[in-house]
């Protein structure tokens, strides 16, 4: 039953706050709202990446980079994307020598290359039976020469020329061609200083070149 006033009149009821406008609903909104926006950001940053030059082989102290020793990636370096050679139309990073030793699939650190030091380029042409498997662009090698030995009166003596040389580019023995000439020997190209390379030439005709691959034991 209704109350009444002394009159008789209905008593109106007072009508309660909509759910809605609860404060603790309010409140789960808010952090609801917030959460939503925190984790967007988050994501967002997560996803943000940088292109930078990694390299694609093994590259020795004083190799000179060439663009076959850089690929492209999209890596998450955060704030420490400028340690890092960027990755542009072209690369600052081709013709400078490497500074320390790199590894395939590593990425290039700013601090990782030098400027190319002046030197000589000689070319070595070792046999096929003196040349070891993997010997490549970026590779060290000792360098030993043979003399001696193409006669029974004389001995065949093996000295080392240098040891530590960088490899700057190796040709496979190829034969055919235009001018129909042929090569049996492979071809190692290696810059070096001009004392060096002044050393080379003048002994390296004196007989067969003979090259030790280093690896990371020593």
């Amino acid at each position: 039953m209704k109350a009444t006033t002394a009159e008789g009149a209905p008593v109106p009821r007072r009508t309660s706050r909509p759910k809605w406008l609860d404060i603790r609903v309010i409140g789960g909104l808010v952090l609801v709202i917030a959460a939503v926006v925190v984790g967007a950001r988050v994501v967002g940053a997560s996803s943000h990446t940088s292109p930078v030059w990694s390299v694609t082989r093994d590259l020795a102290p004083g190799t000179v980079i060439t663009a076959a020793d850089l690929e492209r990636v999209d890596v998450n370096l955060g704030d420490q994307a400028a340690r890092y050679v960027a990755a542009g139309g072209g690369s600052a990073a081709v013709g400078t020598a490497v500074a320390v030793q790199l590894h395939a699939g590593e990425l290039l650190p700013v601090s990782a290359i030098t400027v190319s030091k002046p030197g000589r380029v000689v070319v070595i042409g070792v046999t096929p039976d003196h040349m070891p498997p993997g010997v490549t662009h970026g590779s060290v090698i000792d360098l030993y020469l043979t003399t001696g030995g193409a006669t029974a009166a004389t001995t065949a003596v093996t000295d080392l020329v240098s040891a530590g040389v960088t490899v700057q580019s190796v040709s496979a023995p190829a034969s055919g061609g235009l001018s129909g000439a042929s090569s049996t020997r492979y071809q190692i190209a290696v810059l070096v200083s001009a004392a060096l390379a002044d050393s080379l030439v003048k002994t390296l005709p004196k007989g067969d070149a003979i090259v030790v691959l280093q690896t990371g034991e020593r």
